[in-house]
């Protein structure tokens, strides 16, 4: 479906949206109808989104109207296709011209398709998972680790924060972390297919027994002026 381009090309889904109906404009009605189907989905917050089914047929139009790494592997896998059912096709001793033998033919080459567009599928899924982290999600990475930070601070109106120390400490020791479960030593290192995992760890992080004293006592000192 929609959301699962936009998984393994990396885009907004709201574009894979307007890519779908510019090439649903393009090839016309009868074509769309058969292959495109319009749904919906609900997302994590409980709201409801457009999003469309496609059959193999449309998904190939669509992704061939890409231009991304991931879309060109697949193109060239199609390329090799074609011509290995062009080399089939040449070496066959005797091309077929009764109704039912070209029938036989033609299914097998589209059952070729299927499986080489399934195999095409997976290896641009791993593609994806293994490829390094976009721009922007190395940002979504260093945001997820400041709110965190943040709160274990106590809110960026705490003496903890306040402390330059005692805050770089803090983000340093989740970053830390996160170095240790993937390997890694820059968390722009870390896998795209991780991403997910990344936000969980960020979010499961604790402060280590003699930080958290520390902040404590430091964030208590505020409270104690204060009175």
């Amino acid at each position: 479906d929609s959301l699962t381009i936009a998984e393994i090309f990396g885009k907004r889904h709201d574009n894979v949206i307007s890519d779908i109906k510019l090439q649903m404009d393009y090839a016309g009605a009868e074509f769309s109808l058969l292959n495109f189907e319009e749904s919906t989905y609900t997302n994590e917050r409980g709201r409801m989104y457009p999003k469309y089914n496609l059959t193999e047929e449309a998904f190939t139009l669509v992704v061939f109207g890409y231009n991304t790494k991931e879309a060109v592997q697949i193109k060239i896998r199609f390329i090799q296709e074609f011509k290995r059912m062009k080399e089939y096709i040449k070496n066959q001793q005797q091309v077929p011209t009764d109704p039912m033998s070209i029938l036989k033919l033609t299914f097998e080459a589209l059952e070729g398709q299927k499986q080489e567009l399934q195999h095409i599928k997976s290896d641009v899924k791993d593609l994806r998972e293994n490829a390094p982290l976009f721009a922007v999600e190395c940002d979504e990475i260093s945001n997820a680790v400041k709110r965190h930070g943040v709160a274990l601070l106590g809110g960026k109106q705490s003496n903890a924060y306040q402390h330059a120390g005692i805050r770089g400490k803090v983000y340093r020791d989740i970053y830390n972390q996160l170095y240790r479960e993937f390997g890694v030593t820059s968390h722009k290192a870390i896998k795209r297919g991780h991403l997910a995992l990344v936000t969980k760890i960020v979010g499961a992080y604790t402060l280590p027994i003699v930080l958290s004293e520390k902040i404590n006592i430091v964030n208590s000192q505020i409270k104690f002026s204060e009175i």
